[in-house]
Protein backbone atom coordinates (compact mmCIF):
# COMPACT_ATOMS: atom_id res chain seq x y z
CA UNK A 1 0.00 0.00 0.00
CA UNK A 2 1.30 3.45 -0.89
CA UNK A 3 0.54 6.52 1.14
CA UNK A 4 1.22 10.19 0.83
CA UNK A 5 3.65 11.78 3.27
CA UNK A 6 4.68 15.28 4.25
CA UNK A 7 8.19 16.33 3.16
CA UNK A 8 10.18 19.57 3.27
CA UNK A 9 12.32 20.64 0.30
CA UNK A 10 16.02 20.89 1.19
CA UNK A 11 17.52 21.49 -2.25
CA UNK A 12 17.50 21.11 -5.99
CA UNK A 13 18.24 17.63 -7.34
CA UNK A 14 18.61 18.72 -10.94
CA UNK A 15 16.13 18.43 -13.78
CA UNK A 16 12.53 18.04 -12.70
CA UNK A 17 13.37 16.89 -9.18
CA UNK A 18 14.13 18.19 -5.69
CA UNK A 19 15.78 16.72 -2.64
CA UNK A 20 13.37 16.51 0.29
CA UNK A 21 13.48 15.42 3.90
CA UNK A 22 10.68 13.48 5.58
CA UNK A 23 9.64 13.80 9.21
CA UNK A 24 12.06 11.01 10.17
CA UNK A 25 15.01 12.97 8.75
CA UNK A 26 15.45 10.68 5.75
CA UNK A 27 16.35 12.44 2.50
CA UNK A 28 14.87 11.46 -0.83
CA UNK A 29 14.91 12.60 -4.44
CA UNK A 30 11.36 13.49 -5.55
CA UNK A 31 10.01 14.09 -9.04
CA UNK A 32 8.19 17.34 -9.80
CA UNK A 33 6.43 16.01 -12.90
CA UNK A 34 3.04 15.83 -11.10
CA UNK A 35 3.35 19.24 -9.38
CA UNK A 36 1.85 22.31 -11.02
CA UNK A 37 3.62 25.66 -11.02
CA UNK A 38 7.23 26.67 -10.52
CA UNK A 39 9.78 24.46 -8.79
CA UNK A 40 9.46 24.71 -5.01
CA UNK A 41 12.16 26.55 -3.07
CA UNK A 42 14.03 25.07 -0.11
CA UNK A 43 11.79 25.14 2.97
CA UNK A 44 8.62 24.52 0.97
CA UNK A 45 6.44 21.70 2.31
CA UNK A 46 5.10 19.12 -0.14
CA UNK A 47 2.80 16.14 -0.09
CA UNK A 48 4.73 13.30 -1.75
CA UNK A 49 3.11 10.15 -3.11
CA UNK A 50 5.08 7.27 -4.64
CA UNK A 51 8.10 9.48 -5.32
CA UNK A 52 6.14 12.35 -6.88
CA UNK A 53 5.41 15.74 -5.32
CA UNK A 54 1.65 16.15 -5.78
CA UNK A 55 0.75 19.22 -3.72
CA UNK A 56 2.27 22.22 -1.93
CA UNK A 57 1.25 22.69 1.70
CA UNK A 58 0.92 25.99 3.57
CA UNK A 59 3.95 26.34 5.84
CA UNK A 60 1.99 27.08 9.03
CA UNK A 61 -0.34 24.13 8.44
CA UNK A 62 2.57 21.81 7.61
CA UNK A 63 4.51 22.84 10.74
CA UNK A 64 1.39 22.21 12.86
CA UNK A 65 0.75 18.78 11.33
CA UNK A 66 4.46 17.88 11.57
CA UNK A 67 4.50 18.81 15.27
CA UNK A 68 1.43 16.66 15.91
CA UNK A 69 2.95 13.68 14.06
CA UNK A 70 6.27 14.07 15.90
CA UNK A 71 4.46 14.24 19.25
CA UNK A 72 2.41 11.14 18.46
CA UNK A 73 5.38 9.12 17.20
CA UNK A 74 8.15 10.43 19.41
CA UNK A 75 10.09 11.69 16.38
CA UNK A 76 12.27 14.76 16.68
CA UNK A 77 12.55 17.86 14.51
CA UNK A 78 15.54 17.27 12.22
CA UNK A 79 16.49 20.95 12.12
CA UNK A 80 16.53 21.55 8.38
CA UNK A 81 14.34 23.62 6.15
CA UNK A 82 12.75 26.79 7.48
CA UNK A 83 13.48 29.43 10.09
CA UNK A 84 12.36 29.38 13.71
CA UNK A 85 15.00 26.91 14.86
CA UNK A 86 14.37 24.62 11.92
CA UNK A 87 16.51 26.32 9.32
CA UNK A 88 19.99 26.32 8.00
Amino acid sequence: MCMSRLHRVVGDAGGAAVEVEDLDGQRHRVSLLALEGPAPAPGTWLVVHSGYAVERVDSAEAESVAAEIRAATGARDTGSGTEGGRGR
